[in-house]
């Protein structure tokens, strides 16, 4: 699964290879003296930047942007890119921040902040339902505003049970209740096609506890295991807003579990479809074999990897770059992310303390090392 963080200006920038400023900074509005602050941010991050090497333009363009109010409520971090002084990325990243602080400049741009606030491309839905109707509303892991929003109304003119007995009060339950169902069966199959659409890997819903238990009889199989229930009436409330949290984090979790527990067996194995040494991942990802690339980037710490303006992407040595140009020596973890984002890997991001070695490195293979290996495929 590529991370959210392949967008076509991103993967654009990573394949040029030709020199961008970038910066990552928490942009909270929530301090004292905001004022003041933006204009001390500004002056920092224009010295910075040109410290870096970066033009003057594009260091006033970028530090100009990280001062604009984000329109989001804090937490809350930017990420921009800025190349012949204008801005080309800029993207708002809703949370905590992830990672300190950054400010570069060079031919391979550092998306590790991108990767550390969207580790996964997944959409998911909020929804809300009561016993006349309902709506959701489709999200981005990672991503700021609403991708899709969808009200069902039902029938409600008769949706209130009789107060009086007998025969005549049982009839009109039942036929409210079937009311109730069809209203429900509505909303379901607008969800169902939402799901299947979007490939939707979560769906929170809040509302009326019946109504809710109506809508999880109507939905079709394939999106009943993506449910999660909370008892809360209002989209906007805490608890609501804690259920989405939780949930994604526990699919995150999940994630990367499985791609150590993989990692694990396939090493145990020795089947050759697996790799836990710097050298042999920078090989694999030379010749597109990486299906997952598992990294922790403080592991890293400051070794270094040639980067190359083409195919193979990555190296550790001028006589592994067979014939690419040589952008530069760059941090292996924005290396190693750039090489696998243009070879269509996908990258989890784990702790080194959970992988096997020492590395920092890991990489589940699309076929086994070995000599005879398919040739390389193309790149994202």
């Amino acid at each position: 699964m590529i991370p959210a963080l392949s967008t076509t200006d991103v993967v654009r920038l990573l394949r040029e290879g030709t020199a961008v400023t970038w910066a990552y900074a928490d942009v909270s509005e929530d301090r004292e003296d905001p004022q003041r602050l933006a204009s001390s941010r500004r002056t920092s991050a224009v010295e910075a930047l040109t410290r870096a090497g970066a033009p003057q333009q594009d260091a006033e363009v970028v530090a100009d942007a990280l001062i604009e109010p984000p329109g989001v409520a804090a937490p809350v971090s930017r990420f921009l890119v800025a190349q012949e002084g204008a801005v080309v990325v800029d993207e708002i990243l809703p949370g905590p921040p992830k990672l300190p602080d950054t400010l570069g400049h060079g031919p391979v741009l550092d998306v590790l902040p991108l990767l550390a606030h969207r580790p996964l491309d997944v959409a998911f839905l909020v929804v809300e339902v009561g016993k006349g109707g309902g709506g959701f509303r489709v999200y981005r892991f990672g991503h700021e505003g609403v991708d899709e929003e969808q009200h069902v109304q039902g029938r409600t003119d008769t949706l209130h049970l009789s107060p009086s007995g007998g025969w005549d009060s049982l009839r009109v339950q039942h036929h409210v209740e079937e009311l109730w169902r069809q209203n429900l069966k509505e909303v379901a199959t607008a969800i169902d096609d939402a799901v299947r659409r979007t490939r939707a890997r979560l769906v929170v819903v809040a509302g009326d506890i019946q109504a809710r238990q109506l809508l999880a009889e109507q939905l079709a199989p394939a999106t009943v295991p993506l449910l999660s229930m909370v008892d809360a009436d209002t989209r906007a409330s805490d608890a609501l807003v804690e259920q989405v949290d939780i949930a994604l984090a526990r699919l995150l979790a999940t994630r990367v579990h499985d791609a150590l527990d993989l990692l694990r067996t396939h090493l145990n194995r020795g089947d050759a479809t697996a790799a836990s040494r710097l050298g042999e991942v920078v090989t694999a990802l030379g010749a597109a074999q990486v299906d997952t690339l598992l990294i922790d980037p403080q592991a890293l710490g400051d070794r270094t990897l040639l980067a190359l303006g083409d195919v193979p992407w990555v190296a550790t040595s001028p006589e592994e770059a067979l014939g690419a140009a040589v952008l530069g020596e760059a941090p292996a973890a924005p290396a190693l992310v750039r090489a696998a984002v243009l070879t269509d890997a996908a990258v989890v991001l784990a702790s080194a303390g959970s992988m096997p070695g020492d590395s920092g490195v890991g990489a589940l293979l699309r076929w086994p090392i070995g000599p005879a290996t398919p040739s390389a495929g193309g790149t994202a």
